[in-house]
């Protein structure tokens, strides 16, 4: 295992999945990669006329916002990178549904391990609005480290 990709959202359990896939990657004498995902920034993109009553505040300036969406995930994994302590870990933002473009990078970048965290949702959640790790647990064709992430912070 040569190549190890540490999936990070906004949740504070990111810090213990971020460890974790960190260790395991140092141990292994790995390369680390974060990635962070921006689900469907092309959405805050689209200039919507007037409709019904409603101005979209993202009419002028869109591409403003999703510039900050990119900026801001961004400082998040150098930030992230920096409390690693890791000096070549190497970033990425990625945009899209998430365990899609997580899978893609993998495959792109031929990733040996991918390290995701679980969050405690209701399995109404789950069944609702999907799990990303399910998901990714479904469709990977590499090994996943899924680290446990209920109660967290």
């Amino acid at each position: 295992m040569k190549r190890v990709c540490i999936a990070l959202d906004y949740n504070p359990s990111a810090e213990k999945v971020g460890e974790t896939g960190y260790d395991y990657a140092k141990a292994l004498g790995a390369d680390v990669f974060l990635v962070h995902v921006i689900a469907d920034a092309s959405y805050y993109a689209m200039d919507y006329s007037p409709f019904m009553g409603y101005n979209s505040p993202f009419i002028t300036g869109s591409l403003k916002v999703v510039n900050a969406l990119k900026d801001g995930a961004s400082r998040f994994l150098e930030d992230s990178a920096t409390h690693l302590g890791g000096e070549n870990i190497k970033t990425a933002v990625l945009t899209g549904d998430a365990h899609t473009a997580i899978l893609d990078y993998v495959k792109e970048n031929n990733i040996n391990l991918l390290v995701v965290g679980t969050h405690s949702h209701s399995s109404l959640e789950n069944g609702l609005l999907g799990n990303t790790a399910v998901k990714i647990v479904k469709h990977t064709k590499i090994p996943l480290l899924v680290v446990p992430t209920k109660g967290e912070k």
